[in-house]
C-alpha cells in the first residue's frame, strides 16, 4: 500500500478552490475558515449535556461480540436506538468501552435550531445557488461520539465539506478510480456503497487487491474542514472525543460520477425481483 498526505490550503479563494479540487475531485484541508466559529469555542459534550440534555437523538450502535473493526460484521449487527442527549453523554463518561455507540448524522440545526447561530455558512465553496439549495443541498448532519469510534470505509453520492468542531479524527480516503481494491462492488453488504476491507488492518489473504491501494490520510484538528469529493471512499475513527459536522451538497458532476453506483444498485434490485417471482 502506498500512503500520501492530503494537502492543507489556509482559507483558499473559492474559485482555487473549485478549479484545483471540486472539478478535479481531488480532496483538500481548508484552514482558517472555521476556526473562528462560536462553535469551536463552545460546542463540546460537557456544553450539550448541560444545555440539551433532553434533546431527542438517534445513535448507531454495533451490537456485537466480534471485536475486530470489521466491516461486513458492522453493516450486518449496527442498529439504530432512541435516547436523551444528556443521557448519551453520561454512557460516553462512563468507564465502559461505549466506543461502538455513536450518534450519526443528527440533524443538529432542525431539532436544535438555538445552535446555528454559532456556524457561518460555506455557500462560498459549496457554490449551490440559492434558488436551488433547498433541492442540491442537505441538511447538515453532526456526528458525536468518544474515542476509537469507527465509521468503516464507505463512499457517498455527494460532495462533502466535512469540519471538524471538537476533538481529532483521523481519516484515510482512497479515490474512486482504485474502487475494485476494495471488492467494489459489493452488494451483500446491503449497499453498493459499502467495502467488506478494514482498511486499518487489511487481510490481504482475503483481500489480495487492497496491496495496491493508494491512502490518503490526515488527521483533522477543530477548525479544519475536509473537502471528500463524490465517491471518494472514507474511513474515519475519532482519536479522542469527538465532534464533527458535514455539510453535503450535489451538482451536475456529483450527478453524474454516480451514474456507474446507480446502474448498479438499479441491476441488483432488478435481479431480486426476477428471482422473487420464479
Amino acid at each position: 500500500m502506498t500512503r500520501q498526505c492530503i494537502e492543507r490550503l489556509e482559507r483558499p479563494a473559492p474559485e482555487e478552490f473549485h478549479r484545483r479540487f471540486v472539478r478535479m475531485n481531488h480532496p483538500v484541508v481548508i484552514t482558517g475558515v472555521a476556526d473562528s466559529w462560536k462553535a469551536i469555542k463552545h460546542w463540546s459534550p460537557d456544553y450539550f449535556g448541560s444545555a440539551f440534555a433532553d434533546a431527542k437523538v438517534s445513535f448507531t450502535a454495533w451490537e456485537s461480540t466480534n471485536l475486530a473493526n470489521d466491516p461486513t460484521d458492522y453493516y450486518e449487527k449496527r442498529r439504530r436506538l432512541g435516547t436523551r442527549l444528556g443521557n448519551f453523554i453520561d454512557l460516553m463518561k462512563t468507564e465502559k468501552d461505549f466506543s461502538r455507540n455513536y450518534i450519526t448524522q443528527f440533524p443538529v440545526f432542525r431539532d436544535i435550531p438555538l445552535l446555528r447561530e454559532d456556524v457561518e455558512p460555506l455557500d462560498e465553496y459549496t457554490r449551490v445557488p440559492a434558488a436551488l439549495r433547498s433541492r442540491f443541498t442537505k441538511a447538515p448532519t453532526m456526528w458525536l461520539g468518544p474515542a476509537h469510534t469507527v465509521t468503516p470505509v464507505h463512499f457517498d453520492g455527494a460532495d462533502n465539506l466535512l469540519v471538524q468542531i471538537f476533538g481529532r479524527k483521523k481519516l484515510i480516503l482512497i479515490p474512486p478510480a482504485q474502487s475494485e481494491k476494495l471488492y467494489y462492488p459489493c452488494l451483500r453488504l446491503g449497499h453498493v456503497h459499502y467495502s467488506p476491507v478494514d482498511v486499518e488492518d487489511p487481510d490481504l489473504e482475503q483481500f489480495p487487491k487492497f496491496r495496491d491501494a493508494t491512502l490518503f490520510e490526515v488527521t483533522l484538528e477543530p477548525g479544519e474542514i475536509l473537502f471528500i469529493p463524490v465517491r471518494w471512499w472514507h474511513h474515519a475513527r475519532s482519536l479522542e472525543t469527538a465532534i464533527s459536522l458535514n455539510f453535503w451538497w450535489y451538482s451536475m458532476r456529483s450527478l453524474f460520477r454516480m451514474r456507474h453506483p446507480y446502474f448498479v444498485f438499479q441491476k441488483d434490485r432488478v435481479a431480486k425481483k426476477l428471482r422473487s417471482v420464479r
